[in-house]
């Protein structure tokens, strides 16, 4: 029950922000007005396509 199960939604959800254009550049260019809204708190708190991605690509749940 401690499991932490990638749902195929999450799924979903992870692959429109990391295929998203905006994110992208954001994430290429951190430094940009984009990247820094991208990597802002506020954000990687309250977005749950962000969350997703996060989830799903960095902790190496499915191959990008």
């Amino acid at each position: 029950m401690g499991e932490n199960k990638i749902t195929f939604f999450k799924k979903i959800m992870a692959s429109v922000c990391h295929y998203c254009p905006v994110c992208i550049y954001g994430r290429k260019n951190p430094q940009s007005i984009v990247g820094r809204m991208l990597h802002h708190r506020f954000h990687a708190d309250n977005c749950p396509l962000w969350k997703a991605e996060i989830a799903v690509y960095k902790q190496g749940n499915l191959a990008p």
